[in-house]
Parts: C-alpha cells; structure tokens; sequence
C-alpha cells in the first residue's frame, strides 16, 4: 500500500559525519518502506563497493537461503551499520537507524527508530 507524496517531504539527505553522501528525492512510501532516487556526491565513492557488495547479497539470498549466505549478508548489513550513516528528511527530522538498499540510481530504506528525532 502506497502512501501520497507529501509536499513537505521532498527528498532525504544521506550523511556521515557532517558530510552529504547524496540526494535522495522522495519517489514513493510504503507502509515498511521509503524508495527514493539515488544522487551520489563525490563522497559516496569511498562507500560504493560496500553497497554493490549488499546489493549482490540481496538477490542471492532472494534464490538462495542458506545458512552461509545468510551469515555472508549479515555481515555486510554490519559494516553498513558501522558507517554510522544518517539520513535527514529535507526540512526537519532525522533517520539515525535505518535499513538501506541502495542500486544504481534508486535507494529504499527502512526507519528502524520508531519515530524521527527532531534536527
């Protein structure tokens, strides 16, 4: 089930450390679910692989589910998670735990923390 865009919610802002890694303009809500358009700054590069690496993870698992690969997928979603990423709704609000897919120019993620902490 879809949600209707909402005007003051135009996109996100994916960060560490102070630094934007990119845009991410709001194209879509789910019930469990934000996708968006992916817009990568010069910063994401050091960050890329990892990503490509979660991304193959994620449609292997999606034909296999074996133990391993599962441990394998893990892992990943840990270094991820390590990065200590946030992702700031444009106008107010901030995502500090989040699941994120990112492939090529789109990025879904799913809020962790019930609710967004104020700026």
């Amino acid at each position: 089930m879809t949600q209707p865009l909402q005007p003051e919610s135009t996109g996100y802002l994916l960060e560490r450390d102070g630094k934007v890694l990119a845009r991410m303009p709001l194209r879509e809500v789910e019930m469990f679910a934000i996708h968006c358009a992916f817009e990568p700054t010069p910063a994401f590069e050091p960050y890329r692989a990892l990503f490509d690496e979660d991304a193959a993870a994620t449609d292997r698992l999606a034909e296999d589910d074996s133990p391993e690969l599962m441990q394998q997928a893990e892992a990943v979603l840990d270094r991820i998670f390590a990065l200590n990423l946030l992702i700031r709704r444009e106008g107010g609000g901030v995502h500090r735990q989040a699941l994120i897919g990112i492939e090529g120019n789109r990025a879904s993620f799913r809020p962790l923390n019930i609710q967004e902490e104020p700026q």
